[in-house]
């Protein structure tokens, strides 16, 4: 019982990490809360649902379509809305994510109703024996799409002339602008870049979780968590956090009370922040 709840534990942390980690980016360049994210991730999982049930693809090779939709969804939200009330109030800001995200889960709602959908693969439930945890195929195809995705906006932000811009720009974007960089269509690209994270996300839950308007509330709630617990601007404190909380969150519901399980990651997230304001890795609002 104690393995299967720490693989089940690390697929969901794979999960949380990867959420986690296109909400910390926009956070991290553009400063704002985007409580659309989870009404996103419940959009691009209908994105990978619609091309397995109408395109015939198998469920991975949604993966491009969906990651390159889903920046370009980002995109155009910071570019056509975001960007013109970022001189305004953090209320304000606030509310057009809220909204945007009522916007997406009601259009769902209205588009496609309440019923829950699910595009499984036979060779998705394949069980693998690693170092005596057994995994499902899917779990390590989500692990492994994890690890690499993260490895990935890693390298495009520290290796590339372009995230060398977005650091930049979560650093000092005044001085920034001074050196030429433009600002807001940086702030368009870290917002489509966070979105396609969690695009990545979306496709590697469809085989799995059921596809319905409201599936990405859950996970964005714990991503908020994960983002401050590993430090706002981290992304490798994003992952290790998300990973953390998965295992922490699974344990508990398996070997504990599942209907507790929220309240003692809520809980550890508390001691933790008592003596860590910072989070586990974060120092400072910067992209690391």
């Amino acid at each position: 019982m104690f393995r299967a709840a720490l693989a089940s534990g690390i697929f969901l942390g794979s999960i949380y990490a990867m959420v986690a980690s296109g909400l910390n980016l926009i956070f991290g360049v553009v400063k704002i809360i985007n409580f659309a994210h989870g009404a996103l991730l419940a959009l691009g999982m209908y994105m990978a649902y619609f091309l397995i049930t109408f395109a015939g693809f198998d469920p991975y090779l949604t993966l491009p379509v969906v990651v390159a939709a889903m920046f370009l969804v980002g995109w155009a939200i910071q570019s056509g809305i975001i960007n013109r009330i970022m001189d305004s109030d953090r209320t304000s800001q606030l509310l057009i994510t809220f909204g945007l995200a009522l916007m997406v889960q009601n259009g769902a709602i209205m588009l496609w109703g309440h019923e829950y959908r699910s595009a499984t693969v036979p060779y998705a439930r394949k069980v693998f024996d690693i170092l005596g945890i057994r995994f499902s195929f899917a779990a390590l195809l989500a692990l492994t799409g994890s690890a690499i995705s993260l490895v990935l906006l890693y390298l495009f932000l520290h290796r590339t002339r372009t995230g060398t811009a977005i650091r930049a720009v979560s650093q000092q974007p005044d001085s920034a602008a001074l050196a030429g960089i433009n600002v807001k269509s940086i702030y368009g690209i870290a917002f489509g870049v966070g979105s396609a994270m969690v695009g990545v996300a979306a496709v590697f839950m469809v085989p799995i979780y059921f596809v319905q308007p409201s599936v990405g509330d859950p996970f964005v709630l714990m991503a908020f968590i994960t983002v401050v617990l590993g430090g706002l601007g981290s992304v490798w404190g994003a992952a290790a956090a998300g990973m953390m909380l998965g295992v922490v969150q699974n344990l508990f519901a398996t070997m504990v009370n599942v209907e507790m399980a929220p309240t003692f990651v809520f809980l550890v997230f508390m001691v933790i922040m008592f003596f860590r304001p910072y989070g586990l890795f974060g120092r400072t609002e910067r992209i690391s």
